[in-house]
C-alpha cells in the first residue's frame, strides 16, 4: 500500500486513486488472518466490495482457481507457475464476457516465463485448442541477430557516428544529412543485390520491434530513436531508388515516434477475393528450401533470401565432407540399410549440426539455425541425397 499511495503522488495514475487493495489467502496459525489487511473485512465481504469497486487490485494466494466468478476482471498477473488444470482453471478468471469488456489480458512475472508453454500444453491437452507458437524471446534473439546485422553494415560504420551528432547537435546542417544519403544511394545503385538484403534485414527488424515491444523488456539500444531514423532515410531512398512493378504488393511506410519506421505490405487478392499465395512452385537444389520459402513468403524479395539460404546450406555441408566425423557420417550414409539405419546417421547429421553452429554462430546467424534447427531430418535428407547420387555417379 505505501509504493501504491507513492506512485498515486506522482499525478499519473490519478483516475486510480480510490482504489482499493484487498489481499485474499487462506488462513494459517503461522500468518495473520487474511481479514487484518482488509480493514477487518471477511472474504465473503472483500469479494463483494470488490464487485462494486469501479477500480480495485486483489492479491491472491492459492484461493479463488474455482468458484470465483467476476465477469469485469480482465487483468490477471501470475508471479509463480501453474500447470495443467490449474492453468486453465486460474486464467479462466479473467475470461467472462460482460459489457464494455472485449478482451481479457495475462501478465506473466514467473521465472523465465515458463508459464506461456504451460498455458499452450494444457489448452491443447484439455481444450483442444491450438494456441499461436507466437515465442517473444525467440523473437528477442532474431532481433538480437538483425542488430548486429545492422550495425556492423558497412553504411552504419561509416556514417551513423556523424549521424548520430547531427541529430543530436547540428540537425539545420542540410548539407551533411544529403552527403550521408548521397552515400545510401551510391550504395543501393551500385549494390543491387546487397542492398535488397538490406533492405530485408530492415524490415524484419522493425517488424520484431512491432512484435515483442510490449510484451518483454528488451534493451533501449534495440528501439533507440536515432537509430530507426538512421535505417528510416535508407528505406525511403531506397522505396524512390527501386522500380515496384505493377504485381507487386503495395507497401505503405509510416513513421511512429515510438519504435520508427513500420512497414506494412498489403496482400495481393484474385478475383474471386481469396488471398494469392507468393509460393514460386520452383524446384530447389535442397527441398528444405522450399519449407523457408513457405515460412517467409511474405517477405519481400524472397528469392535473394533463398540465395542466402542455398550458399549457407552449401557452407554447412561442405564443413560436414571437411569434417573427420563427417567423413565417417557420409560412409554410413552410403552403407545405409547395410550396416546402419536411419536413426543413426540423423543422430551423427545433429552432432555436427551442432558443432557447426558452436564454431560458426557469429559468421553464419542465428536466423540460419532458428530456422532450420526444427528441420534437421528433412536437412539430413538433403545432404543423404545429395551423397547418394555423387554414389551413383
Amino acid at each position: 500500500e505505501h509504493h501504491w499511495t507513492e506512485l498515486i503522488k506522482t499525478g499519473k495514475y490519478d483516475r486510480f486513486k480510490n482504489a482499493k487493495i484487498y489481499i485474499v489467502y487462506s488462513d494459517n496459525q503461522k500468518y495473520s488472518a487474511a481479514s487484518s489487511l482488509n480493514e477487518g473485512l471477511s472474504e465473503s465481504k472483500v469479494l463483494q466490495n470488490f464487485a462494486l469497486d469501479k477500480n480495485a487490485l486483489i492479491i491472491v494466494v492459492d484461493k479463488l482457481q474455482t468458484g470465483f466468478d467476476e465477469p469485469r476482471l480482465h487483468t490477471l498477473f501470475l508471479d509463480k507457475e501453474v500447470k495443467d488444470i490449474n492453468a486453465i482453471q486460474t486464467i479462466s478468471r479473467v475470461n467472462r464476457i460482460t459489457k464494455n469488456k472485449t478482451r481479457c489480458k495475462i501478465i506473466d512475472f514467473s521465472y523465465r516465463n515458463v508459464n506461456i508453454n504451460n498455458i499452450k500444453k494444457a489448452f491443447e491437452h484439455f481444450s483442444d485448442i491450438v494456441v499461436s507458437d507466437f515465442d517473444p524471446f525467440n523473437e528477442l534473439n532474431r532481433l538480437t541477430y538483425l542488430y548486429d546485422e545492422l550495425v556492423k553494415h558497412q553504411l552504419y560504420v561509416r556514417h551513423f557516428a556523424d549521424f548520430e551528432y547531427l541529430e543530436k547537435n547540428d540537425r539545420s546542417n542540410v548539407g551533411k544529412y544529403l552527403d550521408i544519403e548521397e552515400s545510401f544511394i551510391r550504395f543501393i545503385k551500385s549494390n543491387p543485390d546487397n542492398s535488397k538484403v538490406l533492405k530485408i534485414n530492415i524490415n524484419q527488424y522493425y517488424s520484431v520491434i512491432t512484435l515483442i515491444e510490449y510484451v518483454i523488456d528488451f534493451d533501449k539500444k534495440y528501439s533507440d530513436k536515432i537509430f530507426m531514423e538512421f535505417w528510416r532515410r535508407y528505406n525511403v531512398l531506397y522505396n524512390q531508388l527501386t522500380i515496384i512493378s505493377a504485381n507487386a504488393d503495395d507497401i505503405e511506410i509510416y513513421y511512429d515516434n515510438q519504435i520508427g519506421i513500420t512497414e506494412e505490405t498489403k496482400p495481393i487478392y484474385q478475383k474471386n477475393g481469396s488471398k494469392q499465395h507468393s509460393g514460386t512452385g520452383k524446384k530447389y537444389v535442397y527441398d528444405i528450401l522450399k519449407v523457408i520459402e513457405q515460412r517467409n513468403e511474405e517477405e519481400e524479395n524472397i528469392g535473394v533470401l533463398i540465395e542466402i539460404f542455398q550458399k549457407k546450406i552449401r557452407d554447412f555441408f561442405d564443413f560436414i565432407r571437411s569434417d573427420d566425423k563427417g567423413k565417417r557420417l557420409i560412409l554410413k550414409i552410403k552403407a545405409l540399410g547395410v550396416s546402419f539405419n536411419e536413426s543413426e546417421v540423423l543422430s551423427n547429421f545433429e552432432l555436427l549440426y551442432k558443432k557447426y553452429k558452436r564454431r560458426n554462430l557469429k559468421q553464419v546467424g542465428e536466423f540460419f539455425f532458428t530456422q532450420t534447427e526444427d528441420l534437421l531430418e528433412k536437412l539430413c535428407s538433403d545432404f543423404e541425397q545429395e551423397i547418394m547420387s555423387e554414389k551413383e555417379e
